[in-house]
């Protein structure tokens, strides 16, 4: 190959890639379309995992538990948004996949863990009364009088 400048080399590099990037793309399609495949980043893998080596399994259950809620969360606004929009058979629909999500929210919460459970309730413990806390001052409101009223 002949290069007559920098760019000229990074087009042709580029070019080259593509082609073998293309063939990858095709034979991994089948595998990555299947609705049953799984996956994460590399770096939200690495988060996760850095849980579990401090907090034990209960780390996977509780993202695991997290994301289904967020997920129920997503259909319940969009179940709001169809009965406002008197879409009866989206709200079905809709409602349907709600009810199978908070099933599986319902039978995570009966899993016990191996281990890490006291781990990760003292870990919540300090982060959300450490957010509370900063709340509270950036409020100007004094925690006892707000701890008194709730």
């Amino acid at each position: 190959m002949d290069f007559s400048s920098v760019g000229d080399f990074l087009r042709q590099a580029s070019s080259s890639k593509e082609k073998d990037r293309q063939i990858i793309d095709e034979q991994l399609a089948p595998f990555l379309e299947d609705s049953s495949t799984v996956g994460v980043t590399p770096d939200l893998h690495a988060t996760i995992e850095s849980f579990f080596e401090k907090h034990g399994d209960e780390a996977y259950k509780q993202i695991g538990m997290f994301a289904i809620g967020q997920w129920a969360k997503m259909h319940q606004e969009q179940l709001q948004q169809h009965v406002a929009n008197e879409g009866m058979v989206e709200a079905l629909l809709t409602t349907n996949d709600l009810s199978k999500i908070t099933l599986c929210l319902q039978t995570l919460e009966t899993i016990g863990s191996f281990c890490g459970d006291a781990s990760w309730r003292s870990m919540l413990k300090t982060t959300v009364g450490q957010a509370v806390l900063e709340t509270l001052e950036e409020r100007g409101i004094d925690p006892t009088e707000w701890m008194q009223e709730q």
